[in-house]
């Protein structure tokens, strides 16, 4: 039963770690529904190696790219860009994770980052985000220099994905949105928030990688190889999505699902803090 619900995971983390319904608002959900059905609760190792998945994807797909970024000669500035990119996400993340008193963090942990109410919000929220992207994008100007995209432009997308760290919001959908209504070129949108996830996934993997001794190998390894095959299928769907603009469609499954998940815990409410 924990290998199966170990593949569920995987395969809802694949598909929606990169298709922009927030794979952290899905895993939350069905992770508090299925530790109802199938017995059992989540766990931060189990996360860590769903979302290593996804990290593995990334770099299978953007191998090229990342490789570019080294040789034959180093993209200082493009280093640089990613680095600001990250910043915002990455200094709410060690300052919850390694500053706060234990008592804080936990609260968080438990009333915000794994609250199936914050969750729900959270999706509604990114059906917003998605429905504002395609029809008002000509409401923005495109701000570049002679060399490119200015890097203060960067740090705006850097924190959209800082705010996605809460449950529901998703982390592609944000970035990805915010660069199209920046007006970016579509391909450097969907390259950018990618790049970005694979310092944000990793660096996250890294902070909690000590859980991992914790789990049973076998659901552990299922869970990742779902997760792995389904991620790559996410990241040829984005593509796809962000291409013939239906990023809209994605915005009203997000609101339905919001909203069908709220309607859910109200009339069972989860066995965890609210």
């Amino acid at each position: 039963m924990e290998i199966l619900k170990a593949i569920i995971l995987g395969i809802v983390q694949g598909l929606t770690e990169f298709l922009p319904v927030s794979s952290s608002g899905h895993l939350v959900i069905l992770g508090e529904i299925l530790g109802r059905e199938l017995g059992g609760e989540g766990s931060t190792a189990q996360s860590v190696l769903l979302h290593l998945g996804s990290w593995l994807a990334i770099l299978i797909v953007f191998r090229k790219d990342i490789l570019k970024l080294v040789w034959p000669r180093f993209d200082f500035r493009a280093f640089a860009m990613l680095f600001i990119a990250s910043l915002p996400a990455a200094i709410v993340g060690l300052t919850i994770k390694k500053l706060l008193p234990d008592a804080q963090e936990q609260w968080i942990e438990a009333n915000v980052l794994q609250s199936p109410w914050v969750a729900c919000c959270g999706l509604i929220a990114t059906a917003l985000v998605l429905w504002l992207a395609e029809r008002k994008r000509q409401l923005f100007v495109r701000f570049e220099t002679a060399k490119g995209v200015h890097f203060w432009l960067v740090g705006v997308v850097g924190i959209a994905q800082m705010i996605a760290i809460l449950p529901g919001i998703s982390r592609s959908g944000s970035t990805i949105c915010m660069a199209l209504m920046l007006r970016w070129v579509k391909s450097d949108a969907v390259k950018l928030s990618f790049l970005m996830g694979l310092i944000a996934i990793g660096g996250a993997g890294l902070v909690e990688a000590k859980e991992i001794s914790h789990i049973d190998p076998a659901p552990a390894i299922a869970g990742f190889l779902a997760s792995l095959v389904f991620s790559l299928i996410g990241l040829a769907g984005i593509k796809l999505v962000v291409e013939k603009e239906k990023l809209k469609w994605f915005g009203v499954y997000t609101a339905i699902a919001g909203v069908a998940a709220l309607i859910y815990f109200v009339l069972y409410p989860p066995v965890g803090p609210a």
